[in-house]
Protein backbone atom coordinates (compact mmCIF):
# COMPACT_ATOMS: atom_id res chain seq x y z
CA UNK A 1 0.00 0.00 0.00
CA UNK A 2 2.66 2.34 -0.66
CA UNK A 3 1.80 6.16 -1.37
CA UNK A 4 -1.54 5.56 0.44
CA UNK A 5 -3.65 4.38 -2.63
CA UNK A 6 -7.39 5.80 -3.37
CA UNK A 7 -10.32 4.29 -4.41
CA UNK A 8 -13.31 5.70 -6.10
CA UNK A 9 -15.68 6.56 -8.87
CA UNK A 10 -14.52 8.92 -11.68
CA UNK A 11 -16.11 10.66 -15.08
CA UNK A 12 -14.07 11.85 -17.46
CA UNK A 13 -15.51 14.74 -19.46
CA UNK A 14 -14.13 17.64 -21.52
CA UNK A 15 -10.20 16.50 -20.37
CA UNK A 16 -11.44 17.01 -16.73
CA UNK A 17 -11.43 13.64 -14.68
CA UNK A 18 -14.34 14.77 -11.97
CA UNK A 19 -14.12 12.34 -9.11
CA UNK A 20 -14.24 10.79 -5.28
CA UNK A 21 -11.62 9.22 -4.08
CA UNK A 22 -11.16 7.69 -0.09
CA UNK A 23 -7.90 5.92 1.03
CA UNK A 24 -8.33 2.10 1.47
CA UNK A 25 -8.72 2.19 5.07
CA UNK A 26 -12.66 3.81 4.40
CA UNK A 27 -12.86 1.33 1.37
CA UNK A 28 -15.92 -1.47 1.68
CA UNK A 29 -14.78 -4.90 1.58
CA UNK A 30 -16.34 -7.09 -1.37
CA UNK A 31 -14.82 -10.42 -1.91
CA UNK A 32 -11.17 -9.83 -1.99
CA UNK A 33 -11.28 -5.96 -3.44
CA UNK A 34 -12.49 -3.02 -1.43
CA UNK A 35 -14.15 -0.54 -3.51
CA UNK A 36 -15.57 3.02 -2.07
CA UNK A 37 -19.08 3.26 -1.64
CA UNK A 38 -20.21 6.65 -3.37
CA UNK A 39 -21.86 6.06 -6.84
CA UNK A 40 -21.48 7.59 -9.93
CA UNK A 41 -25.10 8.92 -9.56
CA UNK A 42 -24.08 10.76 -6.39
CA UNK A 43 -21.11 12.17 -7.90
CA UNK A 44 -22.82 13.37 -11.27
CA UNK A 45 -25.70 15.05 -8.81
CA UNK A 46 -23.06 16.62 -6.69
CA UNK A 47 -20.98 17.90 -9.30
CA UNK A 48 -24.65 19.39 -11.04
CA UNK A 49 -23.52 17.83 -14.18
CA UNK A 50 -26.51 17.94 -17.08
CA UNK A 51 -28.22 14.88 -18.41
CA UNK A 52 -27.86 11.03 -17.07
CA UNK A 53 -24.72 9.63 -15.82
CA UNK A 54 -25.17 6.55 -17.67
CA UNK A 55 -24.67 8.08 -21.18
CA UNK A 56 -21.31 9.52 -19.83
CA UNK A 57 -17.86 7.89 -20.29
CA UNK A 58 -16.64 6.62 -16.64
CA UNK A 59 -14.97 4.14 -14.36
CA UNK A 60 -13.78 3.18 -11.07
CA UNK A 61 -10.68 2.69 -8.87
CA UNK A 62 -10.82 -0.37 -6.85
CA UNK A 63 -7.97 -2.09 -4.94
CA UNK A 64 -7.27 -5.77 -5.20
CA UNK A 65 -6.25 -7.05 -1.29
CA UNK A 66 -5.31 -10.62 -3.24
CA UNK A 67 -2.80 -9.38 -5.70
CA UNK A 68 -1.60 -5.67 -3.43
CA UNK A 69 -2.79 -3.87 -6.87
CA UNK A 70 -5.26 -1.37 -8.20
CA UNK A 71 -8.14 -2.16 -10.96
CA UNK A 72 -8.64 0.81 -13.23
CA UNK A 73 -12.14 -0.12 -14.81
CA UNK A 74 -12.55 2.10 -17.09
CA UNK A 75 -14.74 3.18 -20.41
CA UNK A 76 -13.08 1.99 -23.13
CA UNK A 77 -13.57 5.49 -25.44
CA UNK A 78 -11.66 7.45 -22.65
CA UNK A 79 -8.86 4.49 -21.89
CA UNK A 80 -5.75 6.11 -23.27
CA UNK A 81 -2.48 6.92 -21.71
CA UNK A 82 -3.01 10.30 -20.85
CA UNK A 83 -6.55 9.61 -19.22
CA UNK A 84 -5.07 6.50 -17.40
CA UNK A 85 -1.83 8.35 -15.99
CA UNK A 86 -4.40 11.67 -15.11
CA UNK A 87 -6.26 8.49 -12.65
CA UNK A 88 -2.87 7.02 -11.50
CA UNK A 89 -1.97 10.02 -10.17
CA UNK A 90 -4.98 11.73 -9.06
CA UNK A 91 -5.64 8.33 -7.12
CA UNK A 92 -1.80 7.69 -6.40
CA UNK A 93 -1.28 4.71 -8.24
CA UNK A 94 2.08 3.06 -8.85
CA UNK A 95 0.93 -0.90 -9.63
CA UNK A 96 -2.50 -1.20 -11.04
CA UNK A 97 -4.36 -3.40 -14.07
CA UNK A 98 -6.70 -1.45 -16.45
CA UNK A 99 -9.81 -3.68 -17.18
CA UNK A 100 -12.85 -3.06 -19.21
CA UNK A 101 -16.63 -4.00 -17.52
CA UNK A 102 -20.27 -3.92 -19.25
CA UNK A 103 -21.00 -1.68 -16.33
CA UNK A 104 -18.27 1.08 -17.35
CA UNK A 105 -19.64 1.92 -20.84
CA UNK A 106 -20.89 5.50 -21.90
CA UNK A 107 -23.52 5.38 -25.11
CA UNK A 108 -21.41 5.65 -27.62
CA UNK A 109 -19.61 2.63 -26.56
CA UNK A 110 -23.12 0.93 -26.16
CA UNK A 111 -24.73 1.86 -29.06
CA UNK A 112 -28.49 2.64 -29.07
CA UNK A 113 -28.66 -0.42 -26.26
CA UNK A 114 -30.18 2.24 -24.24
CA UNK A 115 -33.26 3.56 -27.19
CA UNK A 116 -36.53 2.66 -26.72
Amino acid sequence: MENNPLIGPFFYLNRKLIFNAVPLSEGREQADKLDNSYGHDRLWDENHLPGDYIYSPRGRVIWDRTNSRAIIYIDRCINRPNVIKKIADTFRLTDYEVRHDDHYRCRKCTGDIFDD
